[in-house]
């Protein structure tokens, strides 16, 4: 099991810290397994995470302390069990610390991950902070692939939570797994159900979706369903750098509310209405129309996007969607995606 730390690195000092684990893992594994396993479609190799018995290695992922990886990896012993737990904790620790490179996906293909597939991320509270056996339970209530084989699966923990990647386009749906993750996570702390994306770069999105949701929840001041989505925190996470939350307000509310007619009155009658404090009368003398006017407008954009201007905390997700969409448009972000 790994205990994730989310600090950052360079990327030259990860990846020199992912070619000290290939090393090493290619002695526990034998030199040919990686090559041997190696998808068609991906050209290299690489690994990712920490195991009890390596625990450091993701903090060293995020620290760049290449010797303090070296010795983190040595093994109690050469059993292909506790090769194999070692390299779902590394693969697990890297996409939670934002590495999904090919050298992650070869390592995931090891495991018997394909290179293309559908995941979904839980996380929660194991029952009597028990890590062991809230893991055992969750991968004992999965269902198996057609084939009989265990389903794919990757947990670690951060923050004294569990943290559950599971892949649902093979025997398994999200609906599923959301039911495993009330049934074996505590239900008297937050439950989250992560988003469903694809491949690597979607895994590592769904784990870090989830770790930063729950870590939003300390500044939320309202009530949350139990278990809430990652949805449900959606400004939260933007507001603290998560680019999937910041990308998902702009898409699927700003550009969807914008449209492609740049005389679609409905982003301005949003914008406006915010502004006023919810106040029709008010929206409706900015813009010279009837109320009933900016009501059929409020419930148009509601159908786009989803989100219900009229609503206090949907108004919130509609400000601070509308916000990131006009910084974007304005030409405010960094090299690196932030304000």
């Amino acid at each position: 099991m790994v205990s994730v730390s989310a600090r950052s690195g360079s990327g030259s000092d990860r990846k020199d810290l992912l070619d000290l684990l290939m090393a090493r893992l290619a002695v526990l594994l034998g030199d040919d397994v990686l090559e041997r396993d190696r998808p068609a479609d991906v050209a290299g190799t690489g690994v990712v995470g920490t195991t009890d018995e390596t625990a450091g290695t993701a903090g060293a992922l995020g620290t760049a302390d290449q010797s303090n990886a070296a010795a983190a990896t040595a093994p109690g012993s050469q059993h292909p069990a506790d090769a194999r737990t070692l390299l779902e904790s590394i693969v697990f620790a890297c996409l939670a610390e934002s590495t999904d490179d090919e050298r992650v996906v070869s390592l995931m293909h090891t495991l018997g991950w394909p290179a293309h597939y559908v995941c979904c991320s839980i996380a929660g509270t194991p029952p009597a902070r028990d890590v062991a056996s809230c893991a055992a339970s969750i991968r004992s209530q999965l269902p198996p692939h057609a084939d009989g084989t265990p389903q794919d699966c990757l947990i670690g923990e951060h923050d004294g939570n569990l943290v559950a990647l599971v892949r649902v386009d093979d025997g398994t749906s999200p609906d599923q797994v959301a039911h495993i993750a009330e049934t074996c996570f505590d239900g008297h702390e937050p439950i989250c159900l992560g988003p469903t994306r694809q491949n690597a770069d979607g895994a590592s999105r769904a784990i870090r979706a989830v770790i930063n949701a729950l870590f939003a929840l300390n500044a939320c001041t309202r009530e949350v369903p139990q278990p809430m989505r990652c949805e449900d925190l959606l400004p939260e996470r933007a507001l603290m750098g998560d680019e999937d939350a910041r990308d998902e307000l702009i898409t699927s509310i700003y550009e969807a509310l914008k449209g492609d007619n740049p005389n679609d009155p409905t982003l301005q009658t949003v914008s406006i209405f915010l502004d006023s404090g919810a106040s029709l009368d008010a929206t409706a003398r900015a813009l010279s129309v009837h109320p009933n006017t900016v009501r059929y407008r409020l419930k148009r954009a509601t159908e786009i996007c989803g989100w219900d201007a009229t609503d206090t905390r949907e108004a919130y997700v509609l400000s601070t969607a509308i916000t990131l969409g006009r910084l974007r448009d304005a030409g405010l972000w960094r090299d690196d995606g932030t304000l």
